[in-house]
């Protein structure tokens, strides 16, 4: 016990050292510990910007805390989060955008209507809201959060009184990490609406993510914390030689686990529903072997399949490759997954093919950028094509507006958005005489 307040006492205040025989100590004294730690905790929360500034037994305190999952003291956990956002930042620094939700996580407790009232409140920080969204969504993913209640919440704050974009932001997401495909008119709604920062992406790349299934899962929080792992990188702390050659094993596994848990949110940060290696971009030269296999040299073989044509139509290798993102089914299907054919017919599928080839943004190095002029003939192939075959759905199923055939049949792009471009495309060159036709349907079905 003595020793156990001695550990203790050593990281009462900073210190430049990392504390890692004291942590180590204090965790495998839980129960005895557990009272300095939630006292330190509550003297935090109580003195708030009052708090000694070299005072770092709470930071501790909170991580060692999660480390016991010490579910009991949650309540009091959470009222921590609901500070201002400035007391926060004082109290626990990075911890508010980083660590938060995996230490409400790990002691959460049952009480859903804890995190829900604090999502909801305005006066709490949106880092911190934001975080405790990533809590739910990690019990929905645990199945200890029903899928209906879930999206209703998720819902009545879409709908609701304005909470702040960032909010609505992080439940776009949250929806597309979370392959809620029954909240797609909300996706929607919230892009159109303006209420989304396109940071994160824009509204093709999150159905791209709402369709596409990671093989490691996903992870919004971390399933355990130590206390020791999570701290022992802040550059707060010296490092030492031997601590360095000690812990690298230990940090490559670490690593190695975090990546396997954030794959899918590193892509969806970028957009990308495919593979790393279907996005890395490879430079064949001109007298490289080609590689489709022939024994050719690229420049004889598939170097002139690749590239367009003088009327904008692209091969059908061309074509795999820039659709090789594409959600559609890959390999055999994983019960209680949702996928794009289970929402939309084939025929709406191709469609939206030929619209993602003509939008959907492609990422090309910018020695290998291409003219303005090769890129609106290939856009303006691929839409009109698009087109022939909307005008064909619309007269068949007798539809009246675009809000009806969106609603049934448009996927990655409203009608709005390629019909507007088409028209722009079409006022430049227009060989098939198109543009007119284009027009009557806009003005008749929508606006343009």
């Amino acid at each position: 016990m003595e020793e156990l307040q001695k550990a203790i006492e050593n990281i009462t205040y900073y210190s430049r050292k990392f504390p890692k025989e004291e942590l180590e100590l204090i965790g495998v004294n839980r129960d005895e510990a557990i009272p300095y730690l939630r006292d330190a905790v509550e003297k935090a929360v109580k003195e708030k910007d009052d708090l000694d500034e070299n005072y770092s037994l709470h930071l501790y305190g909170i991580f060692l805390l999660a480390q016991f999952q010490d579910r009991e003291f949650f309540p009091n956990l959470m009222e921590l989060a609901s500070l201002p956002e400035d007391t926060l930042d004082f109290l626990i620094g990075d911890v508010l955008t980083e660590d938060l939700g995996s230490i409400l996580y790990n002691t959460y407790n049952g009480e859903i209507d804890l995190l829900k009232q604090a999502i909801k409140n305005k006066e709490v920080s949106d880092y911190a809201r934001s975080q405790m969204l990533d809590v739910m969504g990690q019990l929905y993913l645990d199945q200890k959060l029903d899928k209906q209640e879930w999206q209703d919440f998720l819902r009545e704050i879409v709908h609701g009184k304005s909470i702040g974009d960032y909010i609505y932001t992080a439940i776009t997401s949250m929806i597309c990490g979370c392959h809620l495909t029954d909240m797609i008119p909300e996706l929607r709604s919230l892009y159109l609406d303006g209420q989304v920062d396109e940071y994160i992406g824009r509204y093709d790349e999150k159905v791209d993510r709402m369709f596409t299934y990671g093989k490691a899962g996903e992870r919004f929080c971390t399933s355990s914390v130590s206390a020791i792992k999570s701290l022992r990188g802040w550059p707060m702390y010296e490092k030492s030689a031997s601590d360095s050659v000690n812990e690298d094993e230990e940090d490559a596994a670490s690593i190695e686990d975090k990546l396997d848990g954030k794959l899918d949110s590193i892509r969806d940060l970028f957009g990308g529903a495919g593979s790393v290696e279907q996005r890395r971009v490879v430079k064949i030269g001109r007298n490289d072997p080609c590689p489709c296999g022939s024994g050719k040299k690229y420049k004889q073989c598939c170097l002139k399949k690749s590239e367009p044509s003088a009327d904008g139509t692209e091969s059908k290798q061309e074509q795999e490759k820039w659709l090789a993102t594409y959600p559609t089914i890959d390999g055999e299907r994983e019960e209680g997954r949702v996928y794009l054919e289970d929402l939309y017919d084939s025929e709406s599928i191709e469609l939206d093919k030929l619209l993602y080839l003509a939008l959907k943004h492609r990422r090309i190095p910018l020695r290998s950028k291409e003219p303005e002029l090769v890129v609106a003939r290939r856009k303006r192939v691929y839409l009109t094509d698009a087109y022939k075959k909307f005008a064909a759905i619309v007269e068949r199923e007798q539809i009246q507006n675009f809000s009806e055939y969106d609603s049934k049949h448009s996927i990655h792009y409203l009608c709005d958005e390629w019909l507007g471009e088409l028209v722009d495309l079409l006022e430049e060159e227009d060989r098939d005489g198109l543009l007119k036709d284009v027009r009557a349907t806009c003005k008749k079905m929508g606006t343009k």
